[in-house]
């Protein structure tokens, strides 16, 4: 890395004397040159480091590199799930690839989740574990919340200024999350100015390769990390009441469409992995106990993805089996709740007929 940093150094020099203006050129002329001399040593540092697969390293790039293991240790046809911590503590790959198989499909199920992930920092490491991987998946399913659509930049409720933080604010990232909060998608008036000053903050400490050589780390050697979080201690008790309560309510809410800012989101994301490869893209949402979170995914499932496969939790087969000491908090599994969500997905998947095909 010390070497690495002589060399961007001797770059940021070239680039400097390159346009460099004579004195004459009066306070505008500086300014100018030192902007531009700005730019293209970051961006000669970008190319640098991507050339040489150095990233800021994050957990999420310890799960892609678990997943591109898997990938080549598996030959079967790949099912990846790609959600924030709702899945994370949902989904076993292993388990799942277990209950697929004893009903005859032969999948090989990857989950790549991350608490706090948004629908731009998910997106990212699915291209990243798509162009490593030996083959395209044959199905995606992609986590639908009410939180993430409403929320696009939902990182900065869990880490502000953390690699992580930095890592998802790219051009890309940046301009999704800026419309979204532009259209109304944060917690009011004070929290959007909040979110979009934050936003800006964080592009320029991307765009100015912050913590990117000091702290960047070869991302395919990252030890690999599975995404599962299973835990068998609640960290929050619970009212039994109102978890009853809340299980026992059935969506009644009628079709719902996301906000615009995700609705063209998912549709520009649809396109990109089926000419990628994929062969079916799916949504889902795994169980919580409030009932208006699960209405909203119910909801999504009856309008704006009514033409897809779309598992919303809102069933008494499964939510009754959970109203009990099957919860880590009032949004997450227990280990004992993912293996009852697990079984009943398997069941969902198989009825779906989004399994049939796999080869």
């Amino acid at each position: 890395m010390s070497l690495l940093l002589v060399v961007l150094a001797g770059l940021a020099l070239a680039g400097a004397g390159v346009l460099r203006l004579p004195h004459r050129a009066g306070r505008m002329g500086p300014a100018l040159a030192f902007l531009a001399g700005l730019i293209v040593t970051a961006l000669m540092i970008r190319s640098a480091t991507g050339a040489l697969g150095i990233g800021r390293a994050t957990d999420f790039d310890a799960i892609v590199n678990h997943a591109v293991e898997v990938a080549k240790e598996d030959d079967a046809p790949l099912i990846v799930f790609t959600g924030a911590s709702f899945s994370r503590n949902a989904i076993s790959e292993d388990r799942l690839t277990a209950l697929l198989r004893e009903r005859g499909y032969p999948y090989r199920v990857i989950n790549l989740s991350l608490e706090a992930a948004s629908l731009t920092e998910r997106q990212r490491h699915l291209d990243d574990f798509m162009r490593r991987s030996p083959r395209a998946p044959d199905i995606v399913f992609l986590e639908v919340a009410q939180v993430t659509d409403e929320r696009p930049a939902f990182i900065f409720e869990n880490s502000k200024f953390s690699m992580r933080a930095i890592d998802q604010f790219d051009l890309s990232g940046t301009l999704w999350s800026t419309r979204g909060m532009m259209e109304g998608a944060c917690a009011g008036t004070a929290a959007c100015l909040r979110d979009l000053a934050l936003t800006g903050i964080h592009a320029g400490l991307n765009l100015l390769n912050v913590g990117l050589v000091s702290q960047g780390k070869t991302l395919s050697a990252i030890p690999p990390m599975e995404a599962y979080d299973g835990n068998d201690t609640p960290r929050e008790e619970i009212d039994p009441l109102w978890r009853a309560d809340e299980l026992a309510t059935a969506a009644d809410d009628g079709p719902v469409d996301g906000m615009e800012w995700a609705r063209t989101f998912r549709a520009g994301q649809r396109i990109r992995l089926e000419q990628e490869g994929v062969r079916t893209v799916g949504y889902y949402f795994p169980p919580v106990i409030d009932a208006d979170s699960r209405a909203y995914a119910e909801g999504l499932c009856k309008g704006e993805l009514s033409a897809f496969t779309c598992i919303a939790p809102d069933d008494p087969s499964l939510l009754g089996p959970l109203d009990g000491n099957e919860w880590l908090d009032h949004e997450h599994l227990l280990d004992s709740g993912a293996r009852i969500y697990e079984a009943w997905l398997a069941d969902r998947l198989a009825a779906s007929g989004v399994l049939e095909g796999g080869t």
